[in-house]
């Protein structure tokens, strides 16, 4: 029997994408709608939810070509969890470009415009410190994607069972007042993954007390939107858990061998 009180209905979301409604800026797509810059996005849902397949999503439609609704633009991805493989590349990348119609010269073309990064936390914090600005401005990048901000902070700040609060928050209030000033001044995309602690109920897809992003406040008070990935056996949403410009909102979408389809 279908639960009445946790099914989302028309009067909860606007079936209808994640709209934007903001026409001056730039756009990339997210499902049949869209989704704008100049605001830190989060990406969090359980493990095996598609997180990482939705950041290579953002990526290709960033680097293909405008005549495939790309935005033909440079995309920085940086990982701290697992290095990007020639099985990931295949799968999140190449077989997605030619299922949207682009011949193998066009995807060989459009790779430099993919610039990856593996990183650990020093490295990281040496490039965002010391060269970040200036590299994003010769390799002219149009999407930030780091993928993903919570195993940087755990690298770092947690020894054995004690954690470090407060050099976290530091790390954290440093970071998005730099990162921020960046993404407003050059008009670029970021999406940045975070994790969650408990575990979804199966029964109850949209209870929203049963998850909780790891961050903590420091993180969540400086976000513009939050897109929370969900899965109950066959059927994956991308819900909107809050964001500065978008409704309550939510869209089905499905992984195969295309990459990312999104319901209509």
């Amino acid at each position: 029997m279908e639960n009445k009180k946790n099914t989302p209905s028309q009067n909860d979301y606007q079936y209808c994408g994640l709209i934007s409604g903001i026409n001056r800026y730039k756009k990339i797509n997210l499902g049949p709608d869209n989704i704008n810059n100049r605001s830190i996005i989060e990406i969090t849902g359980e493990a095996g939810t598609g997180k990482s397949k939705l950041c290579y999503y953002f990526a290709l439609n960033t680097i293909m070509p405008e005549k495939y609704n790309g935005l033909e633009k440079c995309c920085l991805f940086v990982t701290t969890y697992t290095r990007l493989t020639n099985e990931k590349l295949e799968d999140f990348i190449i077989a997605p470009a030619m299922n949207k119609g682009l011949t193998e010269e066009e995807i060989k073309l459009m790779f430099p415009k993919l610039i990856y990064k593996h990183l650990c936390f020093e490295e990281f914090e040496h490039f965002f410190n010391e060269d970040f600005e200036k590299f994003l401005v010769e390799n002219r990048i149009q999407t930030i994607i780091i993928d993903n901000i919570n195993t940087l902070c755990e690298e770092k700040f947690q020894e054995e069972k004690t954690f470090n609060y407060q050099a976290r928050h530091k790390f954290l209030f440093d970071f998005f007042l730099q990162l921020n000033g960046i993404i407003l001044k050059y008009d670029l995309f970021c999406f940045c993954v975070n994790e969650v602690r408990a575990s979804l109920d199966q029964g109850v897809p949209f209870n929203y007390n049963s998850l909780r992003p790891a961050m903590g406040k420091t993180w969540e008070n400086n976000l513009g939107t939050r897109l929370f990935l969900r899965k109950n056996k066959n059927k994956r949403w991308i819900e909107v858990s809050f964001s500065n410009y978008l409704l309550r909102q939510y869209i089905e979408f499905q992984i195969n061998q295309k990459g990312i389809e999104f319901e209509s």
